[in-house]
């Protein structure tokens, strides 16, 4: 052996060749994957499509269509445009396929940021659109420009036809219609010649602003969806009969609307969907000149459609879930017979008539009954001029006419905020409930629930609910003594209160006691002043539906979805309104003493509001009428006893609401005494409180007082009045004062005879930590944080309750479980927007922007995918740390994990547990043998550790990019010995004293999974990686050994960095010798060159070497210098493998997969 100088010396020439041939080295699966994004053939996003914009006299155009660039280079100009660069408007400039034509509308301007129709495709198009756009104009649809120059050609002489000057005057007055892509659009404004140029002449010189300049709001007020239109001829049908077919939500709304508008005399046919038919001989509203008018009323059974991803991307096995956030989303029907049904009853239909529920929900159903028959209706020209929407809010009589005497429109910008929102949460919630659910089930053997589903809104429910659970974990009770001051006055005990509220420290508190106690002349409490004044309770608001919601839980104790279906029932059965409302204030047109009159004869309240009605109503203070429905009032009278039950209560519950909304309001006469101990200055003050009823008002017939709006975060001793009766106090009165352990005060004056004293004593308490959320304070905070609709708050806590995130306790309270504490602490441990409720709160806002017609859904769309994706990817990377959680929460040893290596102590199958950590339990002993984290643990059948005393299987540890595989004993792991160096991935330098302490920690971090190990998990000088050390790594501290997947790909890894020198494809065979080389201490090898192909003299087959000072062998080798980042494929299904830089996911391949090389 040599000194170091002779061992540089020697290996200098192999550090020149690991320097000189070095080369970056890329992933062919990170290279492909990049190629895949830039090229766009695998990963497709669907380019966002122009609208085109027609603009009034005052709009600029030049000015709209300059973008205002923010640092990444987006586009800021518009919500709906912003990050949209080159790329999304060169992909605009394309053709736009598969227009869909629902008509043109001969009544209004279009609305200005309208939405071109992507959701269906009509069969009428290919006919309609040869008839009146004339051939070509399909291929010129991509192009607005050529599309007004061609409309304004073609339909210059285009004049509505039955129709007056003032209605004329009044479509030219409109912006705003509901559908209609760019050729209709062209049509409703080829009257104005003058504006097309002017719009077309300033739009010209940049077309890139197109999108951008489309999304400009408009200046003129348009005419909302729900109020009354006609966008038809009036001469229609004149003289002739024709049919309208009303079609409605649910069967049982079909039925009253026929009962409504037929009067019950109808024939009716049909078992699943019924079909009312019957014939009116009174002028329909929008055809009034038609001889006979013939009603088919029939309905669907909710949505026609199901969102979903296609066939090739259901399978969990197969699909990454990571793949999923830029899959299509497909609308799949929901049942065959419906649109068979629809088709059939539409087909020669003249006019149809929807009659959805009056929400979002109820207009995303409108456009696809419309995909499905609208196509089949009889005539030429705009079928959708003759489509018309019904908006009402109760299914009686005189609501169903009012409705049909008042027929709007549907509104496509609702239901295309329905179709984001749907897309959205489909993406995002399925590709993290798979992942997570993949992830961790098979790991655990207790975990709570069957599917360990992630929803935007859920899980932000589920934070809500454990955060109240952590403040009450770390609250930490306090004492705190305040003064209590008792007066005898009359015979009655009156407790006054401390106005200075509580003292943290008893030693003050004591000393106001002994100043009171040694003052001389004695103290007194002396009456200062004594107020009496009249108090107004207002009454309640009316009820929408969180409202209606809260006050199911608190006063009824019916949870938030029961009561929201109770409520739908009533609503379907006529006796409330509809019960999906954010209105809070009665509309001016609603008939509130009409409404009143139908409960005259109810014998619990009808004497009440006879005497209501006799003094006349109140209109109700407060609120806010939103447009969309009143608040939930009933419809109709129900007799005690004609309901029962759930349905019984909460009929009850609104009935009684609504005519205390309109009541007079309670009054009360408050009475404040102030009352002060001079010697205590200010801090002697104290207050008596009590009030008395003394003209009920609306409290006489609302029986649930304690639902009103929660307090939370009240100050102390700001509680409210309590309702007593006070005894006569006069200004000056005066008491003596008693103490605790005394008989009386100093005082001379005889007090006791007149009944009036005092009692000062010290009250001892002690803070009290906060409870759990009941429903009604969680749905007060998730509408606070907008999360979730009106109709869909009660969804998301039912979700949370089924999966077992949360529990119901006495008291409508929620507990989270053990399950959603690991869930939502892991998800702040990652990420905690994934639980808070902000960028839900975001994306809900442009939702409603969509329905407003402020945004496009397209881009709305696509930038919370791009979003959510990238938090997808970051989750992925990071999910070590919430399995830190569900490990030390769940893992059952005994019961999880599958035999993997034997053990060499018993020799027994040790389980393979799948952390982070990843480690081994051995059941006989009850054994944990902790796995290095950061890389791939693979089997390694056959071959034991030849550690003296070890004898265990060993396993294989690959780690880095392109991989390095270094041989893994878990005893030798877990247990190393001193001789053997440093240990990998930690400092193993202490402090003299403390070397037991800081092994201990160390041991504690490795079983923790807090050490990174990217490199060779075993110390260079221990046995086994010195049987397989063939030459010192000259860039590292660390050796070269060959890798242990052997032939045919032979090669040699660094333990400590990067580097693999390959072997050339002319070695057949390398064996590590048990010889050393003399100098350098390394193995040699023996190495078997293919027949043939041998650059030994002679060729020679067989070779002895040592690497480290061979520069034949040097010369014909190949290195690269990879990455310690481990990026690995998805097999079968199983997922994400991906070792990050901080964190790992480990993933366990089986025998077959160790000589992965050899495929190649």
């Amino acid at each position: 052996m040599t000194d170091n100088t002779t061992i540089d010396k020697l290996t200098a020439g192999l550090k020149d060749k690991l320097k000189v041939d070095a080369a970056p080295f890329v992933p062919a699966s990170l290279s492909a994957a990049n190629n895949d994004n830039s090229d766009g053939k695998k990963i497709k996003h669907k380019a966002p499509q122009k609208r085109h914009n027609n603009r009034g006299k005052n709009n600029k155009p030049k000015e709209a269509t300059k973008p205002q660039q923010n640092n990444d280079g987006g586009d800021n100009s518009t919500p709906d445009n912003a990050g949209v660069g080159k790329e999304g408007n060169a992909k605009n400039k394309g053709k736009h396929k598969g227009k869909k034509d629902f008509g043109k509308s001969k009544s209004s301007k279009p609305r200005n940021n309208e939405k071109q129709n992507t959701a269906t495709e009509l069969k009428e198009n290919s006919k309609d659109k040869q008839q009146n756009d004339g051939p070509g104009n399909k291929e010129k649809q991509g192009k607005p420009s050529d599309n007004k120059r061609q409309s304004q050609g073609k339909d210059k002489g285009n004049t509505n036809k039955g129709q007056t000057k003032a209605q004329k005057k009044k479509q030219n007055n409109n912006t705003r219609v509901d559908i209609r892509d760019e050729k209709q659009v062209d049509d409703a404004t080829s009257k104005q010649p003058q504006k097309q140029e002017k719009h077309k002449k300033t739009a010209k010189p940049n077309k890139k602003s197109v999108a951008s300049s489309s999304s400009a709001p408009t200046s003129k007020q348009s005419i909302p969806p729900n109020q009354p239109q006609t966008t038809n001829d009036l001469n229609y049908a004149a003289g002739r009969p024709l049919t309208v077919v009303h079609i409605a939500e649910k069967p049982s709304i079909g039925q009253a609307i026929a009962v409504g508008l037929g009067g019950g005399g109808n024939k009716s046919y049909g078992k699943s969907l019924p079909v009312h038919e019957f014939v009116d001989n009174s002028p329909f509203p929008k055809a009034p000149k038609a001889s006979k008018v013939t009603h088919v009323v029939s309905s669907v059974a909710g949505h026609v459609f199901n969102v979903d991803f296609p066939s090739e991307f259901q399978s969990w096995d197969t699909v990454d879930p990571a793949e999923l956030f830029h899959a299509p989303v497909v609308k799949k029907l929901c049942k065959g017979s419906v649109v068979k049904h629809l088709q059939e009853i539409t087909k020669g239909a003249d006019f149809m008539v929807l009659w959805m529920d009056c929400d979002r929900e109820g207009e995303n159903i409108n456009f696809e009954v419309l995909e499905c028959c609208m196509h089949l209706m009889a005539g030429s020209g705009s079928k959708f001029d003759r489509v018309y929407r019904a908006h009402f809010s109760a299914i009686n009589p005189s609501d169903i006419m009012k409705a049909y005497n008042a027929l709007g429109k549907p509104d496509k910008f609702q239901s295309l905020s329905v179709d984001a929102r749907q897309e959205l949460d489909l993406k995002v919630g399925v590709a993290f409930s798979r992942f997570q659910t993949r992830y961790f089930q098979g790991r655990y053997g207790d975990l709570d629930s069957a599917v360990l589903s992630y929803g935007p809104c859920q899980t932000p429910t589920l934070g809500f609910c454990v955060q109240r659970h952590l403040e009450m974990e770390t609250f930490k009770p306090e004492p705190y003594w305040l003064l209590d001051l008792g007066i005898m006055n009359s015979g009655t005990m009156c407790r006054a209160v401390w106005d200075s509220g509580r003292s943290f420290n008893r030693n003050k508190v004591d000393s106001y006691i002994a100043t009171c106690r040694d003052a001389n002349p004695a103290s007194v409490a002396k009456v200062i002043s004594v107020i009496t004044k009249d108090k107004n309770q207002g009454r309640p608001v009316p009820l929408n539906t969180v409202a209606l919601l809260k006050a199911c839980s608190k006063a009824l104790g019916i949870g938030p979805h029961s009561a929201l279906q109770m409520a739908e029932r009533l609503y379907l059965s006529g006796y409330l309104s509809y019960p999906r409302t954010e209105s809070t204030r009665y509309p001016k047109s609603f008939d509130i003493a009409s409404t009143l009159q139908d409960q005259l004869q109810d014998n619990r309240w009808g004497s009440y509001v006879r005497d209501l009605l006799r003094d006349g109503v109140n209109v109700a203070k407060g609120g806010v009428d939103m447009g969309d429905h009143p608040p939930i009032t009933p419809c109709r009278h129900a007799r005690a006893g004609e309901l029962t039950g759930d349905m019984a209560r909460v009929y009850d519950l609104v009935t009684r609401h609504f005519i205390a909304s309109v009541s007079h309001d309670a009054k009360w006469r408050s009475t404040t005494v102030k009352i002060s101990i001079e010697e205590l200055g200010e801090k002697g003050d104290f207050t008596i409180r009590g009030k008395t009823l003394i003209s009920p008002g609306f409290l006489a017939i609302m029986l649930h007082k304690q639902y009103g709006d929660e307090r939370e975060d009240v100050p102390f001793g700001e509680e409210e009045e309590e309702e007593k009766d006070l005894p006569e106090f006069k200004e000056g009165d005066m008491y003596g004062l008693f103490f605790s352990g005394s008989k009386k005060s100093g005082n001379k004056v005889s007090v006791a005879p007149t009944g009036k004293f005092c009692t000062l004593d010290i009250k001892e308490k002690m803070t009290t930590p906060p409870t759990y959320l009941t429903e009604s304070e969680l749905i007060s905070r998730m509408e606070k944080h907008g999360i979730g609709t009106d109709a869909s708050i009660s969804t998301h806590i039912e979700n949370i309750i089924k999966r077992y995130y949360v529990e119901l306790i006495p008291g409508r309270k929620l507990k989270p479980t053990k399950l959603g504490l690991v869930l939502a602490q892991g998800y702040h441990l990652i990420d905690n927007s994934l639980v808070l409720p902000t960028i839900r709160s975001d994306i809900e806002g442009q939702c409603n922007n969509i329905a407003k017609g402020l945004a496009e859904r397209d881009d709305v769309v696509r930038k919370a995918i791009d979003l959510f994706s990238a938090k997808f990817n970051y989750f992925v990377d990071n999910i070590s740390k919430m399995d830190v959680l569900f490990g030390s929460s769940f893992a059952k040893l005994q019961d999880v994990g599958k035999p993997f290596t034997r053990c060499g102590f018993t020799r027994r199958y040790l389980q393979f547990i799948t952390g982070p950590p990843p480690r081994l339990y051995n059941k006989t002993t009850e054994t944990v043998y902790v796995l290095p984290i950061g890389g791939e643990i693979k089997q390694w059948t056959g071959r034991n550790c030849p550690v003296e005393g070890c004898n265990f299987e060993l396993c294989l540890y690959s780690v880095g990019a392109p991989p390095r595989t270094f041989p893994l004993c878990p005893n030798c792991f877990n247990n190393p010995k001193q001789e053997w160096g440093k240990l990998p991935g930690e400092d193993t330098t202490t402090t003299p004293g403390d070397e037991e302490d800081e092994n201990k920690e160390r041991n504690i971090r490795r079983m923790a999974g807090k050490n990174m190990i990217r490199e060779c998990p075993h110390p260079d000088k221990m046995p086994l990686i010195e049987e397989m050390t063939v030459s010192p790594d000259p860039e590292s501290n660390g050796v070269l050994i060959l890798d242990p997947h052997l032939g045919p790909k032979w090669r040699l890894v660094s333990t400590r960095e990067p580097t693999i020198v390959h072997m050339p494809k002319s070695v057949e065979k390398v064996t590590v010798l048990n010889a050393k080389d003399e100098v350098l201490g390394c193995r040699m090898m023996s190495i078997e060159f293919k027949e043939g192909e041998s650059p030994l003299e002679g060729g020679k087959k067989k070779y002895t070497s040592c690497f480290a000072n061979d520069e034949m062998l040097q010369g014909l080798v190949r290195i690269h210098h990879g990455d310690e980042r481990m990026k690995a494929s998805s097999r079968g299904g199983r997922g994400v493998a991906e070792a990050a830089v901080e964190e790992a996911e480990v993933v366990v391949a089986g025998e077959e997969e160790v000589d992965v090389d050899r495929s190649a």
